[in-house]
């Protein structure tokens, strides 16, 4: 009889896919899935299954309409959330979302321009590079206090140090204590990591996070208010245009921004983008011979593990979009993941390239006002933190299987076993 082989599985009808679904995530993000709706003439939508009080999205999945629907603000609002879910809480309790509607990140012109122009003033390049010589002090650090509780040089990447760098960084340049850091990085996974049952057993954990944070930040401003020193939050305090200062909800939620995205995304990038360096010999050579400069390795690391999966967006009206009819109040998920990973855009998308340049990713935003404020920050702290580890640990070396966050929000990773010493 002549030899058999096992036939591929059938792809699942598009019809039938939930993008919401964790079940398609538990690997990372479905790239095979998002190439094939890359492929499709109309948008794709989502029932949102998971949430029954909720209805769905569309998902936009391509690198020009994810720029496209980023720069509409009057078509596509911010304004009513950032992900899928408009409610969070539903027993009556106040509802952590609504504290979001403070934040500039969930806002729309011109309350999004007059926040960022104040804040600009404070959140400048010239602050960022002045932290560079704590910024190396910190990771240093962070790695001698692991290599103090693992001598044999065996450890998490993400837990003994990916979690402890970015929080100390951001802490410092806000004035936390760094004694108080860890408490960013619990903060900072109770309120996003709402996907995964390891990190937030139930939905109510995420208004308790919220209900220790903010009287611990009124504490902090109303101390620099009467006590001003030289850090971000003192800035925030006295921002400033026209004779207007930001609100006192405001600072606060512009505070969790700041802690929010100063944790998770340079912690998400960097351990990601190690594993990929590490997991490829030829790329690793590039690095550490010089053949690429460490400003296009971050570029590489930041479009092949954008740190949010999406940003979500809502129809201010009846639009037409790429083929789709889309009804005023429907949700649109812009999937970065995605758009970092159009042909049409990137030469050979999938491959991780440390030459790749130029780099034209959606990493750091989609297009439009939303551009990521703290961007040169993030890749001043990845150049550096990169910088370090090599120099540092010639031999490093993968140590076990990575396990990653259970969420279509979040793309990253909990655990990393990784070998500091040959």
């Amino acid at each position: 009889m002549p030899a058999t082989t096992d036939a591929p599985a059938p792809a699942e009808p598009l019809n039938d896919l939930d993008l919401s679904d964790l079940n398609l995530w538990k690997d990372g993000p479905p790239h095979e899935v998002f190439a094939r709706l890359r492929d499709t003439r109309e948008l794709h939508w989502s029932p949102l299954g998971d949430f029954e009080h909720e209805t769905g999205f569309w998902s936009v999945v391509r690198h020009e309409d994810i720029a496209k629907v980023g720069r509409d603000h009057e078509a596509f609002s911010s304004q009513r959330s950032i992900v899928f879910v408009d409610k969070l809480a539903w027993d009556g309790s106040p509802d952590p979302l609504d504290l979001g509607q403070h934040m500039m990140i969930c806002q729309d012109p011109p309350r999004h321009d007059r926040l960022k122009s104040l804040v600009q003033r404070a959140f400048t390049p010239k602050r960022s590079l002045e932290h560079s010589d704590r910024m190396r002090e910190i990771i240093n650090l962070v790695y001698d206090r692991a290599l103090e509780q693992h001598p044999d040089g065996r450890l998490d990447l993400v837990q003994d140090v990916g979690i402890h760098v970015p929080s100390m960084v951001i802490g410092d340049m806000l004035g936390v204590p760094r004694e108080d850091a860890a408490q960013l990085v619990d903060w900072t996974n109770r309120t996003t990591a709402f996907e995964d049952p390891r990190m937030v057993a139930d939905l109510g954990e995420v208004m308790r996070a919220l209900e220790e944070f903010v009287p611990y930040v009124d504490k902090m401003v109303k101390d620099r208010r009467e006590h001003p020193t030289d850090d971000l939050t003192t800035a925030l305090v006295e921002a400033q245009v026209d004779g207007e200062h930001l609100a006192q909800e405001e600072i606060v939620m512009f505070f969790f921004l700041l802690m929010v995205a100063g944790n998770d995304s340079t912690r998400a990038v960097f351990t990601s983008g190690m594993k990929n360096l590490l997991e490829d010999p030829e790329q690793m050579e590039l690095v550490r011979s010089g053949a690429v400069t460490l400003e296009q390795v971050v570029e590489e690391f930041v479009r092949y593990n954008p740190a949010f999966a999406y940003m979500r967006r809502t129809a201010t009206t009846d639009v037409e979009f790429s083929g789709t009819q889309i009804r005023k109040g429907d949700k649109l998920a812009l999937w970065y993941v995605s758009g970092n990973r159009d042909a049409t855009v990137f030469d050979r998308p999938d491959q991780f390239d440390v030459r790749r340049n130029p780099n034209a990713h959606q990493g750091f935003s989609g297009g439009g006002r939303h551009f990521c404020l703290g961007a040169g920050l993030a890749r001043l702290e990845l150049k550096l933190w990169i910088e370090e580890t090599l120099r540092r640990f010639p031999d490093l070396a993968l140590a076990g299987d990575a396990t990653r966050v259970s969420s279509t929000f979040l793309n990253q990773y909990s655990e990393i076993p990784v070998a500091l010493q040959g």
